[in-house]
């Protein structure tokens, strides 16, 4: 079985035959999903069923080999554990931003983002700050420092606007043909993490694919293609945020937004989008 896709030349409904002989219509309307392109944004808070990693308190980005250049705006969400009775909050630099080697847990109490009975946070590798200021909030009082090549701060924490407008402006930027394994964020073990990217127009000559899954894909999926079977983004492209999940069975193929996938048998990890209406108001903010 082969992935096909329909060509719209015109607002009515289009057929398609498939490799085996199989038909499907489709309607322009329904493959542009309304005006505009549909974008998928990253969930940051509220439910949040994901299985995340708990870290201790002492525990930095270099735990996940997330302090990198390669990283810089992109996302990873941790649990902290209750501080122990004895944990000291010391060692800590910065306000709002703060190093990238910096202790997670003690930063987030620091920030507001938990109390010492622990919680969820998710951290955002940002470019360096040239200097660091400290101060006293939380119980937590931090220190100041200069320059460093990285920073790290908190999604929907202190210094929110400044956090989303890097973010936004360090998604990269794929073709239609990049494969997630290929995209440079592939860890098998950050099961539960998210990555964000930007998909351009589709070429006009853009070529058929294999493309497995549905809703749930290949951990080996071309992302832009994928997104658009999900519904995602149009062949106009815009922003996706892909979910690393554990393992399926099977992979079940469909046809949708006139792309067909096929099916085969599962894997170790798999590939999800997110769609989050919050992360849209915040790219709003950050562009005004």
């Amino acid at each position: 079985m082969s992935m096909t896709i329909a060509r719209l030349p015109h607002a009515g409904l289009v057929k398609r035959r498939t490799k085996f002989g199989r038909v499907f219509t489709l309607s322009f309307a329904g493959l542009l999903l309304g005006l505009g392109s549909a974008v998928a944004y990253s969930a940051e808070t509220g439910n949040d069923s994901r299985v995340l990693p708990e870290i201790k308190w002492d525990t930095t980005l270099n735990k996940f080999q997330f302090d990198a250049d390669k990283f810089i705006g992109q996302r990873l969400t941790v649990k902290c554990p209750p501080a122990a009775v004895d944990q000291s909050f010391s060692g800590v630099y910065g306000t709002d931003f703060y190093p990238s080697d910096t202790s997670i847990c003690i930063a987030a109490l620091h920030a507001g983002m938990i109390t010492k009975e622990g919680g969820t946070v998710t951290i955002q590798l940002n470019p360096g700050k040239p200097k660091y200021a400290g101060s006293k909030r939380n119980g937590v009082e931090t220190d100041s420092l200069p320059e460093t090549r990285r920073s790290m701060s908190f999604v929907d924490g202190p210094g929110s606007d400044e956090t989303n407008k890097i973010h936004l402006a360090h998604i990269p930027r794929i073709d239609w043909d990049t494969k997630f394994t290929r995209s440079g964020f592939a860890y098998r073990r950050l099961v539960g993490q998210r990555f964000s990217f930007r998909c351009p127009p589709a070429p006009s000559n853009l070529r058929p694919r294999i493309v497995y899954g549905t809703d749930t894909y290949d951990f080996s999926s071309m992302i832009c293609r994928a997104a658009l079977h999900a519904g995602k983004i149009t062949t106009q492209g815009g922003i996706v945020t892909v979910e690393i999940g554990p393992g399926v069975p099977k992979f079940v193929g469909s046809i949708r937004n006139g792309i067909e996938t096929n099916s085969k048998g599962g894997t170790d990890r798999t590939l999800t989008f997110i769609d989050h209406a919050k992360m849209k108001k915040r790219e709003q903010s950050a562009n005004k």
